[in-house]
């Protein structure tokens, strides 16, 4: 991909750290002249859902679900990914360690339950509290305590070793649950019918198939102007480029690199692009053999042409090599390094070598077969067969394991008793993060998260070292010295091949003509009606 072909985020994306939020301007969603109240949006999903509620929900896809039942503290201005109010109307630094919150009143979740500051503290507290083993507890990992001041205003605490750096309110895994409501109805129950704030409120959900969604007449906000969104589960994404064709579904949420050209000349849909927040790669579980001996990992990594992988995939349409856990578009990737001194290129000949060194060895038995594990999507299942067929190539057996999403992160995440991760050699995920560089090298290297059960990293990588430059760049505000710890982190863990980088993502949306105000999103999730956006249809 060439530079000068897009407008890149860097220039507009701000590290989202409390110190940095202040301000007190209203929440308003601009009026849109000629909008239309009513109809309902198909949304094509190409994986299927796993949970709706945000304390736990942790993919991309639940995201979309989870963003339009409830509200979250804060929003992003849609151009420049500014912080901008939304629950809170406004807030005010109190001291290194105290972020105050003012809320809007008058806000209530479509049971009735008003949302006050005590259910913004248990959201959060709930989270944070490791007894609870949210998967997302990591995200809030750097709050000490939510405290209520009173019924529309609480008090952020932050701890010691997190001030003056910590990330914002603005993902959909930080939404607001109302107490009450989740107290009586139990949190398992909750999961699979969840009430919230948000413009839309759940209706139905048909497991494998779709999730319906209906206008909240109360929402808080603004009127919202669909009266249905339905979100329908179309793994392949062959049948869900006919479906858009036809008519059959408003906007497809992936599109195939071969299918933007059609669609860029078709009359009747647009296809919407920006560079996303993402980061896709496979990974080696350092918690058992082989994938631990750092010649299996340099083996399987030297099998394997990246460069043709990639191109065979995106057709530099809709995603670029990685070659490290960064996107191109934010401070610290560090590419240019990582390219040219840590990644690994096509050796064929030393590949075969270390697999019979391993062998000789006898970390690896002659016949040594192990499986690739990845999700269900065409694009992750073609990465994985294209690196199991060379691996194969060179003398190790590999078959690949595609498992729905659901299944897939129990396993990747693991648990004392699941004898699968046991057996666990490697896998294949995406990663998408916010805005600052903390959201990928926190979560993806360091120790903190190699935790059974909550692990975001897969790889149960553990480095002292690395902990300790990354907890150096969490807490420093100077963003320079912030850079140079982070890049220091990731050339020793890129070194040390915990993963393959596969590729940087390109958010790429086929949007019908008829639907209007709808807007990519480079964290690739999908808005309908926030402080930024309220989609209609056109007759």
């Amino acid at each position: 991909m060439k530079r000068n072909v897009w407008v890149l985020l860097t220039a507009g994306i701000l590290s989202v750290a409390l110190l940095g939020l202040v301000g007190s301007a209203q929440t308003q969603v601009p009026s849109t002249p000629g909008a239309r109240l009513g109809g309902t949006l198909t949304v094509g999903v190409s994986q299927d859902f796993k949970d709706l509620d945000p304390r736990i929900a942790n993919s991309l896809y639940d995201s979309y679900v989870v963003s339009a039942v409830f509200d979250r503290l804060i929003a992003f201005d849609k151009d420049s990914l500014k912080p901008v109010p939304y629950v809170a109307k406004s807030w005010e630094v109190l001291s290194d360690k105290v972020t105050r919150f003012h809320l809007n009143e008058g806000i209530k979740a479509t049971n009735g339950e008003p949302i006050t500051a005590e259910d913004v503290a248990f959201t959060f507290n709930w989270m944070a509290d490791p007894a609870n083993a949210s998967p997302n507890a990591s995200e809030v990992g750097w709050i000490e305590k939510v405290v209520v001041v009173n019924e529309y205003t609480i008090d952020v605490i932050t701890k010691d070793e997190f001030a003056p750096f910590a990330p914002g309110f603005a993902q959909e895994s930080q939404a607001i649950v109302p107490k009450d409501t989740v107290l009586t109805m139990g949190s398992d129950a909750f999961n699979l019918s969840p009430i919230g704030s948000g413009p839309y409120k759940f209706s139905e959900w048909r497991t494998g198939d779709r999730i319906i969604l209906e206008r909240n007449e109360g929402y808080w906000l603004v009127k919202p102007n669909l009266d249905k969104i339905v979100f329908r589960v179309i793994p392949e994404l062959s049948v869900m480029m006919l479906e858009l064709e036809s008519g059959g579904i408003d906007l497809a949420d992936n599109m195939p690199a071969q299918d933007v050209a059609r669609f860029r000349a078709s009359a009747d849909v647009t296809v919407q692009q920006c560079p996303s927040l993402d980061y896709a790669h496979l990974f080696f579980n350092f918690d058992i053999s082989p994938s631990n001996d750092l010649r299996f990992r340099k083996a399987c990594y030297l099998s394997v042409d990246m460069d043709a992988a990639i191109f065979s995939i995106f057709q530099e349409t809709t995603g670029t090599r990685a070659y490290g856990c960064v996107p191109p578009t934010l401070w610290a990737n560090d590419g240019d390094y990582l390219q040219k001194e840590v990644a690994l290129e096509e050796d064929d000949a030393e590949a075969k070598r270390l697999f019979d060194e391993l062998k000789a060895e006898g970390v690896i038995p002659q016949n040594y077969k192990f499986n690739l594990y990845c999700p269900p999507d065409p694009r992750r299942t073609q990465l994985a067969t294209i690196v199991a067929t060379n691996i194969k190539e060179n003398g190790v057996d590999v078959e690949v394991q595609p498992l729905a999403f659901g299944p897939l992160l129990d396993l990747y995440y693991g648990s004392d008793a699941d004898p699968t991760r046991s057996t666990l050699v490697a896998g294949i995920i995406g990663w998408t993060g916010g805005s600052d560089p903390h959201d990928f090298i926190y979560y993806l290297l360091t120790s903190e998260n190699a935790t059974v059960g909550t692990a975001n990293n897969f790889a149960f990588y553990k480095n002292p070292e690395v902990d300790r430059l990354v907890k150096l760049g969490d807490t420093t505000l100077d963003q320079a010295k912030r850079e140079g710890y982070y890049v220091q982190a990731q050339r020793l863990a890129f070194a040390d091949h915990l993963h393959i980088p596969c590729y940087h993502k390109f958010t790429t949306n086929g949007v019908s003509n008829r639907v209007k105000g709808f807007q990519v999103d480079p964290l690739q999730n999908l808005y309908f009606c926030d402080p930024q956006h309220n989609v209609w249809l056109e007759s």
